[in-house]
C-alpha cells in the first residue's frame, strides 16, 4: 500500500528494501570471488583475490554468498506467495499481452515514431524482464554450483561429462549476469534521464509523486481510485 509523504510516495516495503541489499551484496562478492578465479591468468585477478586474503578464503567466502543468495531465492518465493495468498499483493510481475504491445509502443516512440510512450503499470516491460532474467540466473547458478560442489554424488547418476559442462554454463551465466547489471541495470536503474546520477527509491522505499505519475501512470491512478473508495467508505460507516 502506498503513503504519501508531501511529495513522496512509499513503494517498496522494508522487507523489498532489505531484500534487494542482501541481493546486492552477496551478487558482487559472488562476482569478485568467482570471475578472478575463471580469468585467474591475469594479473588483476590475483590483486582482486589477494584483496580477500588468498584463494581460500576467497573461496570461502564465494560459498557463503552463494549460500546466502540460494536462501534470499527460497525467501523471496515464500515471501511473494505469503503477500499474494493475503492479498497484499498482485501478480504485477507476471508478462502480459500489454507488455508486448508496450514493447513495440516503446520502440517506436525512441525511433520518434510515436509521440508518446506507452502508460505502465507497477512493473514496464523492461523490469519484467530484468527479474525473469534474474530468476532464470538464480536457477542456472543454483543447479550448476550445487552440481560442481558435489560432483562424485552427481555422476552417481549423472555422465561425469555433467560436471564440465555444469562448469561452462555456470562462467558463462556469471560473466554474462555480470554484463547485464553493469550495462542494462545500471542505466536504467541509476544513469537514464530523469533518474540520473541515482535512484534511492529501492534503498528508502520512496518515489517522488511527480515521477510516479510520470513513470507508473496506471499504477497511481489505481491507488487514487483506491484511496477515494476508502475515504468513501469510512464517510458513509
Amino acid at each position: 500500500m502506498f503513503q504519501a509523504q508531501k511529495d513522496w510516495l512509499v513503494r517498496f516495503n522494508l522487507v523489498r528494501r532489505i531484500e534487494h541489499i542482501v541481493l546486492l551484496v552477496s551478487f558482487t562478492l559472488l562476482c569478485l570471488t568467482g570471475l578472478p578465479q575463471k580469468f585467474s591468468a591475469y594479473a588483476l585477478s590475483d590483486a582482486v583475490i589477494a584483496l580477500f586474503g588468498g584463494i581460500e578464503l576467497a573461496r570461502l567466502i564465494r560459498r557463503l554468498s552463494a549460500l546466502t543468495f540460494g536462501l534470499l531465492g527460497a525467501f523471496h518465493l515464500a515471501y511473494s506467495a505469503y503477500e499474494i495468498a493475503t492479498k497484499r499483493s498482485s501478480l504485477g510481475m507476471l508478462p502480459t499481452v500489454k507488455d508486448l504491445t508496450d514493447a513495440w509502443g516503446a520502440f517506436l516512440y525512441y525511433l520518434g515514431r510515436r509521440k508518446v510512450e506507452p502508460r505502465y503499470d507497477r512493473y514496464d516491460f523492461k523490469q519484467k524482464v530484468e527479474y525473469w532474467a534474474v530468476v532464470w540466473g538464480f536457477v542456472i547458478m543454483g543447479v550448476t554450483g550445487v552440481m560442481m560442489i558435489f560432483p562424485a554424488q552427481v555422476t552417481r547418476f549423472m555422465p561425469g561429462e555433467i560436471i564440465p559442462a555444469a562448469k561452462a554454463a555456470h562462467g558463462g551465466e556469471a560473466i554474462l549476469a555480470a554484463l547485464v547489471i553493469l550495462t542494462w541495470h545500471v542505466y536504467n536503474a541509476h544513469l537514464r534521464p530523469g533518474i540520473f546520477p541515482f535512484d534511492t527509491s529501492i534503498f528508502t522505499g520512496k518515489i517522488p509523486k511527480q515521477r510516479m505519475i510520470e513513470e507508473h501512470p496506471l499504477e497511481y491512478a489505481r491507488m487514487i481510485s483506491q484511496a477515494a473508495a476508502d475515504n468513501d467508505g469510512s464517510e458513509h460507516a
